[in-house]
């Protein structure tokens, strides 16, 4: 297949994500306007690169945005934020512009995942095909959930909201990769992680040292399972099967990335009375059952054990390297999303986000061919061939179906209303890194570190340190007007709901208006 086909069967298999941002743009009640951001966790990014709009003096490290301390340690660093930063200074919307990017990945992480495809089989017929059960394949996720609902007797409205049932987060946690496509992050992580998977399989060492350090200060879950997983690699290669090919400067520079990756996120921050508090917030024990990963898993499983099977005896299957990459990649991935099993959970299921499926499906590549094969030879069995495709993109055929059937009427991260949208403007036009902001308004605080350069005292519920107290201490202040020693004489912005009765506030708090609009009303005491 040429380069120029290769780009337009990328291009049109980025077509689910594209129809996904045409949606969120267009399937949404006259009151609501989109921001760009899919999803909640999408603010977050953004609020990092507006980190870089507000320094005084340039440093390449910024401080965590929902500290709501601009004087807080500049302790963090991702390299896409040089990206961001600039492009927000010229005053491009980063709702818009994070969807664009994550477009922009989600294209190249599939582009990527062809050419794998094609390094894997150069010859085959299939490889149209096998590129899309690769990007858009799943597992048994849906049928189990439409299963159950049907044994339990559970009643639907509609009846295909039962697909969640064995999908973590209705689907978003991305079980298989191509899910993961549609939040724009996770699309930029798999690109570089996909691209890291192409450079070691044509040996491509410097660039894979670089690829894998980059990864490594993007992200700490994908970037320490990436280097794990190439170094269980790289043991097996080295000391078993001495492969002469992997120069050992190599298995050198990625030791080296691994030490700092390790250093970094586990020795340097939590050195850092700010992010000790936060590790112990995000070190939550977010996991999943067999109940989830059975039906996730149950094809790409079947298709190794296929491979395994014609493959035999064992030492058959392992002669390739790369067979042996994925069978690492597959069992160090696995682990790492339940190692709880051994260690105190961090998050366990942010390992699986398409990985573990991912390393499956290319292990069991040579069954899928071999099953394709067998299919095609006679008409009778194209037909399994057929229904065989079918289920295996079901989940994401429902799952895609599900999301764009709906269309939009509250109010959250990813539609505001006009009257949020002009609180954001006047923020932004009004207010300074050393204002903090509070008030009944949870939107605006959390949303505010990107429209804006206050700080707000209480926002995300997991990057706001001491979030419980914190939210004592600004409560008691709205109720009482006693302010709190640890403001210092800064200048306090609170915004109000005013549709919020339930939330009383001291007429001390109201002192000097500085906004209002039919749903809030802007105060600094």
């Amino acid at each position: 297949m040429s380069r120029r086909k290769t780009l337009l069967l990328s291009l049109l298999l980025t077509i689910p994500v594209i129809l996904f941002l045409i949606h969120h743009y267009t399937r949404h009640t006259a009151d609501l306007q989109p921001t760009g951001f899919t999803a909640d966790e999408n603010v977050l990014y953004m609020s990092y690169a507006h980190q870089y709009l507000d320094q005084e003096n340039f440093s390449f490290f910024y401080s965590n945005p929902f500290d709501g301390d601009p004087q807080s340690a500049k302790i963090y660093f991702q390299p896409v934020n040089f990206l961001f930063a600039p492009l927000l200074k010229l005053g491009v919307d980063p709702g818009f512009l994070f969807s664009l990017f994550g477009l922009v990945m989600a294209f190249g992480c599939i582009y990527f995942a062809v050419r794998i495809i094609q390094h894997l089989v150069p010859d085959s017929k299939y490889q149209v095909l096998i590129a899309i059960l690769f990007t858009w394949g799943g597992g048994l996720t849906a049928v189990a959930g439409i299963g159950g609902t049907m044994i339990t007797g559970t009643s639907l409205s509609p009846w295909i909201d039962s697909i969640y049932l064995a999908d973590p987060a209705n689907g978003w946690w991305g079980m298989n990769w191509g899910r993961t496509l549609f939040i724009p992050l996770e699309a930029y992580y798999h690109f570089l992680f996909f691209l890291n998977i192409y450079l070691l399989l044509k040996q491509k060492w410097a660039a894979a040292i670089f690829t894998a350090a980059f990864l490594s200060l993007s992200h700490p879950f994908t970037g320490i399972e990436f280097l794990l997983i190439t170094i269980g690699w790289l043991l097996l290669e080295k000391i078993i099967f001495r492969n002469k090919k992997i120069p050992y400067w190599f298995v050198a520079a990625i030791l080296a990335i691994t030490f700092f990756h390790i250093w970094y996120y586990l020795i340097y921050l939590p050195g850092f009375p700010e992010h000790r508090q936060l590790f112990s917030q995000y070190s939550a024990g977010w996991t999943y059952s067999f109940r989830v990963f059975i039906p996730a898993y149950s094809i790409v499983f079947i298709l190794s054990a296929i491979t395994f099977y014609i493959n035999w005896p064992i030492s058959k299957f392992l002669s390739l390297p790369h067979q042996r990459l994925f069978l690492c990649w597959a069992i160090i991935a696995f682990l790492l999303s339940k190692h709880e099993w051994f260690i105190k959970p961090m998050q366990p299921i942010h390992f699986t986000r398409g990985y573990i499926w991912a390393g499956l499906f290319l292990l069991g590549l040579p069954g899928l061919v071999w099953f394709i094969d067998y299919c095609n030879k006679k008409a009778t069995r194209k037909i399994l061939l057929l229904c065989f495709i079918i289920i295996f993109l079901a989940d994401n055929i429902l799952w895609i179906c599900n999301i764009l059937r709906q269309k939009n009427n509250t109010e959250w991260e990813s539609h505001i209303t006009k009257d949020t949208k002009e609180v954001f403007n006047f923020l932004h036009e009004k207010t300074k890194s050393n204002d903090l902001l509070m008030g009944n308004a949870p939107l605006i605080n959390y949303m505010a570190n990107v429209y804006s350069s206050a700080n707000s005292w209480v926002s995300h519920p997991y990057n706001t340190p001491n979030r419980t107290e914190r939210l004592d201490s600004m409560n008691n202040f709205l109720a009482t007007g006693i302010r709190p020693v640890a403001w210092g004489e800064r200048r306090l912005i609170v915004v109000l709901n005013k549709k919020n009765e339930m939330f009383a506030t001291h007429s001390s708090v109201k002192t000097h208006k500085l906004f209002e609009n039919e749903t809030y009303i802007i105060f600094t005491p």
